[in-house]
């Protein structure tokens, strides 16, 4: 698995470049006195969450790779860690998980999803149709991240602390084509599939009602 300089990086996708950086000053400036309450291996990256505000947020130091590629377990394995490191009347309403691609079990399910979806049109980069609304891709990928299987992977955790999974929010999304490199190997060769963005979760109680009761 090949890795890339942050310098090369810049020069082969700059816009890619440019919207990371704003999206770290972005987290960076919303969350600058917030406690790191965790730290461990995620992929090729030293990972840490930090809590503010009531809420948890993923920090992964890339060093000199362009994609940590963080299993499932070592995202749940942090996340045990950071819960049970919070005092017992900390309230959490948000959690923020950063870039997909960082995530291979997150981004390579996404993919498959909509490469399986119907209702996906990879010509255009959006859904045929959405209920209610007109097609909308980041409220689709949206769903589909908030939805199963995903949902239920966060929840075996944070059911621990009597939260889950409300719903998904996206930004910055990104669509594979020709000019973009297949790394991880599971970012699409194909053109008009989402393979990144930045995601946040909203939390509720588990005693709430869901949105479509």
């Amino acid at each position: 698995m090949g890795t890339f300089s942050y310098l090369a990086f810049k020069r082969r996708f700059p816009l890619l470049s440019r919207m990371a950086t704003l999206s770290a000053l972005t987290l960076l400036t919303t969350f600058a006195h917030a406690e790191t309450i965790a730290t461990g291996d995620m992929g090729q990256c030293q990972g840490g969450i930090e809590y503010r505000a009531k809420t948890l947020t993923f920090r992964l130091s890339h060093g000199d790779v362009f994609y940590c590629g963080a299993t499932q377990e070592e995202t749940l394995a942090l996340l045990n860690t950071a819960l049970n490191a919070l005092p017992e009347n900390a309230q959490l309403e948000h959690l923020v998980i950063g870039r997909l691609i960082d995530y291979d079990w997150i981004g390579a399910h996404l993919v498959s999803t909509l490469k399986q979806d119907k209702n996906w049109n990879a010509t255009q980069a959006r859904p045929h149709k959405s209920e209610g609304n007109a097609p909308n891709a980041y409220a689709y990928v949206s769903n589909v991240l908030s939805g199963e299987p995903i949902a239920a992977t966060w929840n075996r955790t944070l059911h621990t602390r009597g939260v889950e999974i409300a719903d998904a929010s996206i930004e910055k999304l990104l669509i594979s084509g020709p000019d973009v490199h297949q790394d991880p190997a599971w970012v699409p060769s194909q053109k008009g599939y989402p393979f990144d963005a930045i995601l946040y979760y909203r939390l509720r109680p588990l005693s709430a009602p869901s949105a479509t009761e």
